[in-house]
């Protein structure tokens, strides 16, 4: 049998970063790329178990759409190949109504939501997807063809985070004829998924006009190439905006910001835009940064005026003194109350993880506070002083039977949910400066 594509010395250097982690969690849909990362991952942990060194136990996680009949049995062919590899796997079911536009979008921010819940319900801190070079290809030509800048272009990176979880993508150098071969090397079986040839599709339009983009010299190699040399300029002006927030800005564990009026009108504008991007998204959970222009209408009514108040992403940004104070919007909050059950962690409005314990009851909601009336006889009053009345509306709490039974800014607990271990943790959709 001949030796498969990919030794042990190119395995080390696609999964090195795993050797501190005690667990970590594989996004596996059944197709190639993922069965193939499966395939790899294993490969090298039983290598590194071999050694004798310690190594991370497996968590395989696959998600149930439910947007095609065979994808149930597709999960539990997924299920079936981790066990008998001795890893844990885990059917991760999206239910309830599906859109009817933006399809694969919203699927792909649902299927993130999903993964990201499980790892943070078995304190698993690191999930690793199957991206390979044909996915950054794409990903920088549908950017272009919407005149994305250099965030857009940069496309997919090696390391991210998203939801409080670190994200790692170890094949992403890779191609998907790489892949395919490893799979045939062992005779592994995978799935194919018919949406991969619907036209509907932007990503499947792109993959069959790959020969002719071959023919331009636009191979995915040399566009992953441009993509990695675009991320690497974006890191710098990342590591220039996070400079400045950590020197400028102070986030709250309830969800709000304050930033420096003075500073932010005197640093470089490609900056405090980026600065204002980083902001409205990690108060106002959006996936997606506000529109470039309306950014730069912000930035500029905000350097030009110390004294209005402005709304965006989801956000107020209120003047205070020498600081602008950036807060949800309380009004914006679409899950006004969310049940939780035992045992179980939600997302909260992009921003917060919410947890229950085994033995809470069954009735517990989270939503905003949204109004002091019912929490003023519970609370000191110097505490209530402390918040601004734009930040304590949006507060999270959580109540049962209508009552609220805990506001965790406001340190208020009552005994149901000091026995039900409630725990709320603001985080950050994306990369977190927390």
């Amino acid at each position: 049998m001949k030796a498969p594509m990919i030794d042990d010395s190119q395995l080390n250097l696609l999964f090195s970063s795993l050797a501190e982690e005690r667990r970590v969690a594989l996004a596996v849909s059944g197709g190639p790329d993922s069965m193939a990362l499966l395939l790899l991952a294993d490969r090298w942990r039983r290598a590194q178990l071999d050694a004798g060194e310690e190594v991370a136990e497996f968590t395989v996680l696959t998600v149930d759409h439910g947007l095609r009949p065979e994808a149930a049995e597709e999960c539990r062919f997924v299920v079936k190949k981790a066990k008998k590899l001795g890893h844990k796997a885990r059917v991760l079911v999206w239910e309830g109504d599906k859109p009817k536009t933006r399809l694969q979008e919203l699927a792909r921010a649902r299927r993130y939501q999903l993964l990201a819940t499980a790892c943070h319900s078995a304190k698993i801190s690191l999930l690793m997807t199957a991206h390979h070079i044909e996915d950054q290809a794409e990903t920088l030509l549908m950017r272009l063809g919407r005149g994305s800048g250099l965030d857009g272009l940069a496309a997919i990176p090696r390391k991210s985070r998203r939801y409080g979880l670190d994200l790692l993508r170890p094949l992403l150098d890779l191609s998907k004829q790489q892949l395919l071969e490893e799979l045939q090397h062992v005779g592994w079986d995978y799935i194919e998924d018919p949406s991969n040839d619907d036209r509907r599709f932007e990503r499947v339009r792109l993959r069959q006009c790959q020969e002719e983009l071959d023919c331009l010299g636009l191979s995915p190699k040399m566009i992953g190439l441009s993509a990695k040399r675009l991320g690497r300029a974006r890191r710098a002006l990342e590591a220039a905006r996070d400079s400045f927030l950590a020197g400028n800005a102070v986030f709250s564990s309830y969800g709000s910001a304050r930033v420096d009026q003075l500073a932010l009108s005197d640093v470089s504008e490609e900056v405090a835009l980026r600065a204002l991007a980083r902001i409205l998204r990690t108060c106002g959970g959006n996936l997606e940064p506000p529109g470039m222009a309306q950014l730069e209408q912000l930035g500029e009514a905000l350097r030009d005026d110390f004294s209005s108040n402005h709304t965006l992403g989801g956000c107020r940004i209120i003047a205070r003194g020498d600081f602008w104070l950036v807060v949800r919007e309380a009004g914006r909050i679409s899950e006004l109350e969310k049940p939780i059950s035992p045992g179980q962690c939600i997302f909260w409005d992009n921003r917060f993880i919410v947890c229950a314990g085994v033995d809470a009851p069954e009735d517990i909601h989270v939503g905003p506070l949204a109004s002091l009336e019912g929490i003023k006889p519970l609370v000191d009053a110097a505490v209530l002083k402390k918040f601004p009345i734009e930040v304590l509306a949006s507060l999270l709490s959580f109540r049962r039977k209508g009552e609220i039974i805990a506001v965790p800014a406001l340190d208020y607990w009552d005994e149901v949910a000091i026995r039900a271990e409630l725990t709320a943790r603001f985080i950050t959709v994306d990369e977190g400066l927390l």
